[in-house]
């Protein structure tokens, strides 16, 4: 961050002082700047726009300039404070001061809003490579109900891509919207001031009725955001805004089918064809099904599981248990009874074999398995193991999960990432045992906890054993109602994992 040069002056605004600390950014329109609310107790942090309107403008654009400017105000303010994934507007003023550049009076107009601590996407992408899939479908999630409520207030983004999506450094799994304003393009007269289309700066990410200055719809931010996601989970920037023939996802094999045909549909070139609402998209991400086929017969739904930690592809079971155990499984299980399409299949013996992953396991005679497609939705589960007598309530059961891994991460670091995501995400959590532990005769570890389970509120314990083969790490994870745990644990360790066996 570039300080201001000279003495760093104080903004007096209608709600506030604001001490100037730093400049972020600018351009042609202004600057952007970090600074100190000093009207509020504990001095908060905020985020300072200043726009300037040269002389030289015409005035439509000025016109066009103070009213693009008042759009992000005004949606910031009616927006924010509802969304939770919008910045909240503090304060909007104007002033007339001395152009310290110029030397002459200047009307300047700023907007002060939340100040989200961490890295634009763009930013995030360049310092960390590609991001997984998983890590897109928390986005999704995360952005998806943002365009959701803003559509629903007739409020379109026009200028959706990686630089202007916010991930929070507080918060692991949380992103926000910003610029809403599109200023620059009102100056380089790319829009007139009856805002007809904004065409912005980056034509990779727009759909074709933007470029050409059409009329726009929802349907236009789908494609954005659709061709944001396709250069985060691929690393490649199209050198046309023809994203959708760069999107061949099947020569990508860490993509999944499922994501892959949404984000294509997404970026249909005819309006018509592509989903027409972000709720839309939400309920495909959620099926199992192919998301074209809207007469599959079954509205019930799934949740997307979001992963702990960015910096590996998928880290950890532990949001899976918790947040699928009751809700996610359960729902799979009645799907499974209602429709045959779903690639569950129930395996009564005494083997599990998984020949893709080349994983084979023993279980007792009165337990069966549930054998799953390895989909994001399943959250890389393949299999269920669990008692008879709990197969509607899944209270008790032995969850297989597979996770890629980069492949420079070793054990040590997997299970530091792991036993610290989990003391943040399991509620109540009391860490009872952990240490190495030979899985297969590899080199693994193995956990024991305790936690609250906030879906049902009863406690539970779960042991996790996992072990690192070929950049995949391979988790085995016990859990059950804290005073059933030690009734199966014997069937557990004895016959499952004792019987485990991984011949990649």
């Amino acid at each position: 961050m570039n300080e201001i040069q000279g003495q760093l002056p104080i903004l007096t605004g209608n709600r506030g002082r604001y001490q100037l600390l730093g400049r972020l950014g600018g351009g042609s329109f202004g600057d952007t700047f970090l600074a100190i609310d000093l009207n509020t107790l504990t001095q908060r942090y905020c985020v300072i726009k200043r726009l300037r309107i040269d002389s030289h403008h015409s005035p439509e654009i000025v016109a066009g300039i103070k009213k693009a400017f008042e759009k992000e105000a005004k949606v910031l303010e009616d927006l924010g404070d509802r969304s939770g994934n919008i910045p909240c507007l503090y304060d909007y003023f104007s002033s007339t001061v001395t152009d310290p550049e110029l030397s002459t009076p200047q009307e300047f107009n700023y907007l002060v809003q939340q100040y989200i601590e961490g890295e634009d996407l763009k930013k995030e992408l360049e310092q960390q490579g590609r991001f997984s899939e998983a890590k897109v479908l928390v986005l999704l999630n995360n952005i998806l109900p943002v365009l959701k409520f803003i559509h629903k207030n007739n409020v379109i983004h026009r200028d959706i891509k990686p630089s202007n999506i916010m991930h929070s450094k507080e918060e692991d799994n949380k992103f926000y919207l910003i610029d809403f304003g599109a200023v620059k393009q009102v100056i380089k007269g790319d829009i007139d001031t009856t805002e007809k289309s904004m065409v912005f700066g980056t034509p990779a990410y727009a759909p074709l009725e933007q470029i050409r200055g059409e009329k726009v719809d929802y349907s236009s931010d789908l494609y954005a955001l659709a061709a944001s996601c396709v250069q985060l989970l691929t690393g490649e920037f199209p050198d046309d805004s023809r994203v959708k023939n760069l999107w061949n996802w099947q020569k990508y094999p860490y993509i999944s089918e499922h994501l892959g045909k949404i984000l294509e549909r997404m970026l249909q070139e005819d309006l018509d064809h592509r989903f027409q609402s972000a709720q839309e998209i939400m309920e495909a991400l959620n099926k199992r099904d192919d998301p074209s086929d809207k007469n599959n017969g079954d509205d019930q739904t799934t949740e997307i599981i979001p992963p702990p930690k960015p910096q590996f592809i998928k880290v950890l079971l532990i949001t899976a248990i918790i947040l699928t155990t009751t809700g996610v499984l359960i729902a799979i299980y009645r799907y499974q009874n209602q429709d045959s399409q779903v690639n569950i299949k129930t395996i009564p013996g005494q083997l599990f074999e998984d020949k893709q992953f080349g994983i084979e396991i023993k279980y007792p005679q009165d337990w069966k398995a549930e054998k799953q497609e390895y989909s994001p939705l399943t959250g890389g589960t393949i299999a269920k193991i669990f008692p008879n007598t709990f197969s509607l309530n899944l209270e008790v059961g032995l969850f297989i999960r597979i996770e890629d891994i980069q492949k420079s991460q070793t054990l040590s670091e997997y299970n530091q990432a792991a036993i610290e995501q989990i003391k943040k995400s399991v509620k109540n959590v009391q860490i009872l045992e952990q240490q190495s532990k030979k899985i297969d005769n590899r080199e693994g570890y193995q956990i024991v906890y305790t936690g609250e389970d906030q879906i049902n509120n009863f406690r539970f314990k779960a042991m996790e054993v996992w072990t690192i083969s070929n950049s995949k790490v391979y988790i085995l994870t016990y859990r059950a109602e804290e005073k059933l745990y030690d009734e199966f644990l014997q069937y557990v360790e004895q016959t499952m994992i004792k019987s485990f066996d991984l011949k990649s």
